[in-house]
Parts: structure tokens; sequence; C-alpha cells
């Protein structure tokens, strides 16, 4: 998304005043000012509900799932305690 009309006034009113203010600081950063300037790509709204939901989702069978399976060391224990193991 590029700047408004506005927001590039504003930058170009502050450059001004910056070469006016700080000729030499200016003249130095002018070297950085050169070449492109990569874009950063972050993820879409949708990859990140898609990964929100799994997270959820895998916090709920943490939760859910020892209960429902007996799984852990004192489940297995008792019952072998149960069928005489």
């Amino acid at each position: 998304m590029g700047l408004s009309v506005r927001e590039k006034r504003v930058l170009t009113a502050i450059a001004g005043q910056f070469r006016t203010e700080e000729p030499d600081l200016a003249r130095s950063l002018v070297s950085f000012a050169t070449g492109t300037i990569p874009t950063e790509i972050l993820p879409s709204r949708r990859h990140m509900l898609v990964v929100a939901l799994l997270a959820a989702l895998m916090a709920v069978m943490a939760v859910v799932l020892p209960s429902l399976g007996g799984v852990g060391g004192d489940s297995i224990a008792a019952t072998h305690a149960q069928h005489g193991g």
C-alpha cells in the first residue's frame, strides 16, 4: 500500500527541514537511499486463521484425549491391578 498524497507532502517537508538543519548528516544518509527496498511478505489472514484453529484443536486434544483413552502410567497400573496383572 503506497503513501497518500498528504503523507508524501509531509515526508518531503520533513526531508527538506532535515537537509536544512543537518546538511552533513543528510549528505551521508543519501547513500542509504539507493537500490530496491525489499518488502516483507506477511501471512494472509486466512493462513493465520488456519494456524490458530489448528493450535486450538491441538490444545483441546491434549486435554481431552488423555482422559478418554486412559493414557498415562497410573491408568495402566490400575488396569493391571483390576485384571490381576
